[in-house]
């Protein structure tokens, strides 16, 4: 095994490459925007929806092509969170909010990319208490042309 170890160039995993930050739209529960197929509008789970860099860019494509009649679409930000290590399965997540863990996930400090999420670890103190994580966090509802 050793000997394998030697053999592979040491390549570091750039997480925010395998998992980008960014902006999804939200189309109700936990389904999001895929993409438009045969006139019809496919939604999926986190893992396959269209990300968008920047906010404006998500906002701008839904008034444009979701402003059907009665479409709902929120604003959702993908990004990094410290999450206590130590909460129990049972009881709801807790979230650094860049003082304390603090169970509600609207106050929880958001990061753009895994490095600052380890930054502030580190910076906190928290390596041991805490994990990064991404998630999708509700920003509220894209207002739609009228």
């Amino acid at each position: 095994m050793e000997e394998f170890k030697e053999d592979v160039p040491h390549m570091p995993l750039d997480l925010d490459q395998c998992f980008p930050a960014g902006y999804v739209i939200g189309l109700g529960g936990s389904m999001y925007y895929r993409e438009h197929r045969d006139g019809r509008i496919l939604c999926c789970g986190p893992a396959g929806a269209k990300r968008f860099r920047k906010k404006e860019d998500a906002e701008q494509f839904a008034r444009r092509h979701l402003g059907y009649a009665g479409m709902e679409a929120s604003l959702c930000e993908v990004c990094w969170v410290l999450v206590l290590v130590e909460s129990d399965l049972l009881e709801p997540e807790r979230y650094w909010d860049g003082c304390r863990f603090s169970c509600d996930p609207e106050s929880a400090a958001v990061f753009s990319n895994y490095q600052k999420a380890a930054d502030c670890q580190k910076r906190c103190g928290l390596q041991d208490a805490s994990m990064i994580d991404q998630r999708i966090v509700c920003r509220g509802p894209i207002q739609m042309a009228a």
